[in-house]
């Protein structure tokens, strides 16, 4: 793979941001080198590939669209796949398993199947400074940052030193294959304890009826990655748009850095990490809040040369991630009168007029992921470890 260098960057405290760096080659076979460039080897992509633990969270998924994204995903790469899918009246979780079963068979590669609202779950939560994940029904709670979360313990308790987020509605398995792979050149750029990269799209495109149409940003995006850039501009009184992939659903990090995070439910979970980030590592940095010191944290966004096509989501679907997203904004250390003045106005053009939802907010730091996870495997009926052979 060859990319360009990320020679541009800005730093907030201890939070580095690289502007986007764009794929040049997606097999980069004999390259001979020239300044400027960075070229990954495919022994490299490999090692990377063998610590990383690639997570498909997946709610309700075409089978056809989730079998492509599974298959996508780098041989040497762990599998998890962390599903919020309905139970009732068709078990759709139980023809996740079957898949899954059946491509291990096939390829004997690794994969994790759980459900995130596993009883089991909830049982091994209680008494850890992860439980306010369960909910008043007893479970935990329904949300794709919960089922995330869950999937970084996985990863964590397995031994893997990377975790890498691929969404299940991708319909190009190519796609989710660059995905991977931009993840591992990512890792190799920075070899800190504290590392993340985030995926821009070249497009995204919608299936409508009979067409298609391909934007170069998203709709929820856009916004947030305008708002977050204009509160980053009025905090250090210099313009910028450095932030490109506030809403980037395909992200990694290192795991070591997962689990000093905290972690927004639902679908604030993208914008938050980086939200969070800046709140403890710039805003909050002589306060003692930052916990990635001396190395600080380096955030690389890269875009890919495979477009991200999925299913055309309702009007109201976007309006509920707009508001969450510039909720994890509203409610931080970023907001001023200024930040606040815009974000009402963006919600007022969406006719919006109730309060910003509060946001659920969990913290991992002091969980042993192993003692966890190994008891969530041992006593779930329902949850699979299909090892690699």
């Amino acid at each position: 793979m060859l990319l360009t260098y990320p020679y541009r960057f800005e730093t907030y405290g201890a939070v580095k941001i690289h502007d986007v760096v764009n794929v040049l080659e997606l097999d980069s076979t004999n390259f001979r080198g020239f300044k400027g460039v960075y070229s990954v080897s495919y022994d490299t992509l490999e090692d990377y590939a063998h610590r990383t633990a690639i997570v498909i969270p997946v709610k309700n998924e075409d089978f056809l669209t989730l079998e492509g994204v599974l298959t996508a995903v780098p041989h040497a790469s762990l599998i998890i796949l962390i599903s919020g899918s309905s139970r009732t009246p068709v078990d759709v979780y139980k023809h996740e398993v079957d898949l899954a079963r059946n491509i291990h068979a096939n390829t004997r590669r690794g994969i994790v199947v759980a459900h995130q609202r596993d009883p089991v779950w909830a049982d091994v939560l209680k008494g850890t400074p992860l439980e306010d994940m369960i909910g008043e029904d007893g479970l935990v709670r329904k949300g794709k940052g919960e089922g995330m979360l869950l999937a970084v313990l996985i990863a964590a308790a397995l031994g893997y030193e990377y975790v890498g987020f691929i969404d299940s509605d991708n319909y190009v398995p190519g796609s989710a294959h660059e995905y991977s792979w931009i993840y591992y050149a990512g890792f190799s750029l920075d070899r800190g304890p504290y590392t993340m990269v985030r995926i821009k799209w070249p497009f995204k495109g919608k299936l409508a009826a009979g067409d298609m149409y391909l934007r170069r940003r998203g709709r929820v995006s856009r916004i947030t990655n305008t708002v977050l850039n204009y509160a980053l501009s009025i905090l250090k009184h210099i313009e910028t748009d450095i932030v490109r992939t506030a809403n980037s659903g395909e992200h990694a990090m290192s795991v070591e850095l997962a689990l000093k995070m905290k972690w927004a439910g639902g679908f604030a979970i993208e914008p938050y990490q980086l939200v969070y980030l800046l709140e403890t590592c710039y805003l909050g940095l002589d306060d003692g809040m930052c916990d990635f010191l001396p190395q600080g944290v380096s955030i690389y966004q890269v875009q890919s040369r495979n477009p991200h096509i999925h299913a055309e989501r309702s009007d109201e679907h976007i309006v509920e991630m707009i508001v969450k997203s510039l909720a994890t904004i509203y409610y931080s250390r970023l907001n001023n009168d200024m930040v606040t003045k815009r974000i009402k106005q963006i919600l007022q053009s969406y006719g919006w007029e109730k309060p910003l939802p509060k946001l659920r907010v969990y913290d991992p730091r002091g969980i042993d992921p192993t003692k966890v996870v190994a008891r969530f495997l041992a006593e779930s009926p329902e949850a699979y470890f299909l090892e690699a052979k």
